[in-house]
């Protein structure tokens, strides 16, 4: 008991509060690594927010897709600019240019032309000729270097060379074509050539896919459907509808249609969904008896009719295959994401005895592209894309004649 007496005891006391010390000061410091943390987040935010952007770049693909040039550009003001060296690599190799830094004035020789620009003026002169034309956007200085709007690349290059142009803002690409290139020639006997557009679905009992938004496949492909044949009839080409408003039409009743109108060309509009948010996406589906899918033996003789149906219209499988490379390359030009063809037994097409397609506009079940097939403009260009493919598809059958020809 002694040594008890003399030993230095700690008291229970003072073993609860150093333990309880050791825990504050252990919590305060993950609170000032959160808060550390925290700032540093924020601090990187404001960085990104304020520091250099990363500059845009634009894109310029020809005809057929192919890319001609990616260059770098400036964005100012909500407005896309690129350099005088970008007319170079695009459009004439040969070119020249000088600037007057005192005046703030640009010439451009090219091409047996020469442009003259003045640094913050929409008008632009041309010589030979003293032409003027004027830019929605003037030219400006960045970094010290005279900067081009977009707009010189996308009206003003292509009207001096005989081009037409299509520009998409929302992925900064251009498509550069030779002017008048898919507008199709004059058809022998016109009356017999007509588009058949089909837009899925219809009714009350049949109302394709819905969004979590409420948007029906039905409701989008007839708005697709009305503006194709607006815009097709303005470019000399006939179409017929299988269905013109909200009604339940069986699939004998849309051949129908096609049969009694005589028609070349059968276009079935829908709309995807899937379990999956991810899948998105355009996609166009061909009919092909010997497609990815194949029949069972075992089930092969109870198909037979069905079959010979398939087979009648896989005569046309080769003008299918060129209508939807034709589509493929057109509707490129509006997503990132690559347009997919699918080559199936498609019974959906099996009685459509002329070149047929399925062409699904993208999943409503994906915010993506719920996102732009609730968005007009959107549906707008994807019918502009569509009709430039029939002008591309038909043009291929019947090539315009030179005009030296018709001299």
């Amino acid at each position: 008991m002694k040594n008890l007496r003399n030993q230095k005891l700690f008291p229970v006391g003072a073993m609860m509060t150093t333990t309880n010390s050791v825990a504050i000061q252990k919590t305060t410091r993950n609170i000032r690594k959160t808060v550390s943390a925290f700032f540093l987040s924020i601090l990187a935010w404001i960085i990104a927010l304020n520091g250099p952007a990363q500059e845009p770049s634009v894109r310029f693909i020809d005809v057929n897709g192919g890319t001609i040039a990616e260059v770098s550009a400036q964005r100012q003001a909500e407005q896309i600019y690129l350099s005088v060296d970008a007319v170079r690599q695009i459009f004439d190799l040969e070119m020249t240019d000088q600037y007057n830094h005192p005046r703030k004035r640009l010439t451009l020789k090219t091409k047996g032309k020469q442009i003259r620009l003045q640094i913050g003026n929409s008008v632009v002169s041309i010589d030979p000729g003293g032409q003027t034309r004027t830019l929605p956007t003037p030219p400006i200085i960045i970094e010290q270097q005279p900067m081009l709007p977009i707009a010189f690349f996308t009206q003003l290059l292509p009207e001096l060379n005989n081009f037409e142009a299509l520009y998409n803002p929302s992925l900064n690409r251009v498509q550069l074509r030779p002017k008048g290139a898919w507008t199709p020639a004059a058809i022998g006997d016109s009356v017999n050539w007509a588009i058949i557009i089909d837009p899925g679905h219809g009714g009350a009992d049949d109302r394709g896919c819905e969004s979590s938004t409420g948007l029906l496949e039905k409701d989008i492909v007839l708005a697709l459907a009305k503006q194709l044949s607006s815009i097709s009839n303005e470019q000399g080409i006939q179409v017929y509808l299988t269905r013109q408003t909200d009604t339940k039409k069986t699939h004998f009743e849309r051949i129908q249609v096609a049969k009694r109108n005589q028609g070349q060309l059968f276009l079935s509009l829908h709309c995807n969904a899937s379990f999956s948010p991810h899948e998105k996406g355009i996609k166009i589906y061909l009919n092909n008896p010997k497609g990815q899918l194949r029949f069972p033996s075992n089930v092969q003789s109870a198909l037979t009719g069905q079959r010979l149906k398939i087979l009648a219209q896989a005569n046309f499988l080769k003008q299918s295959q060129d209508f939807a490379h034709a589509l493929q390359t057109e509707l490129n030009f509006l997503t990132e994401t690559p347009v997919e063809i699918t080559e199936l037994p498609l019974v959906a097409l099996s009685e459509a005895y002329m070149p047929a397609l399925v062409l699904e506009l993208g999943y409503l079940s994906n915010v993506e592209d719920l996102e732009k097939l609730s968005n007009s403009e959107y549906i707008a260009g994807v019918a502009q894309a569509i009709v430039r493919a029939f002008q591309r598809y038909i043009s291929s059958i019947n090539p315009p004649v030179p005009s030296t020809l018709l001299e």
